[in-house]
């Protein structure tokens, strides 16, 4: 199996009350429906995650609850992260599997545009997908939830 990546902004989330810290927001109903579509098009296409570095907070980690079953380790590191810490994130990842990078916006975008050469919009339940190659990383496709039936 070749190495492949996986970035991806939580779904959409809110605020439960005007004082809740931003790390403690929760998805939305609209964020678990597009978390379940973005899932069901990774398992459609056999981009299902061998492991997962997830943000330790509540939105992202409940995006990562409702995707589907794989083993994952929380990083707080990913929340508020710059690009240089994703980056020595993703050096982490093992070779000759599926790994999932779930975070947050700007930090998924300049992730996207350095391992691409290319900036993607990255709404809410976005994923894009890279395949390591020789050279580096070759951006595969992006899936939007918000583009899914």
């Amino acid at each position: 199996m070749p190495t492949r990546l996986i970035v991806m902004r939580h779904a959409t989330s809110g605020w439960e009350s005007p004082q809740q810290a931003d790390h403690d927001r929760v998805l939305t109903e609209e964020g678990r429906e597009e978390t379940l579509r973005i899932s069901q098009a990774l398992i459609d296409l056999g981009w299902i995650p061998d492991h997962s570095f997830v943000s330790s907070s509540v939105r992202t980690r409940e995006t990562h609850s409702l995707l589907m079953e794989m083993s994952s380790e929380i990083r707080p590191e990913i929340y508020g992260a710059d690009l240089e810490t994703l980056l020595r994130v993703i050096e982490k990842i093992s070779t000759n599997q599926t790994t999932l990078v779930l975070g947050h916006n700007p930090s998924c975008e300049l992730l996207v545009v350095d391992l691409s050469g290319e900036f993607h919009s990255m709404p809410p339940a976005t994923c894009a997908l890279f395949l390591q190659e020789e050279d580096g990383w070759k951006l595969e496709t992006v899936l939007r939830a918000s583009e899914l039936n």
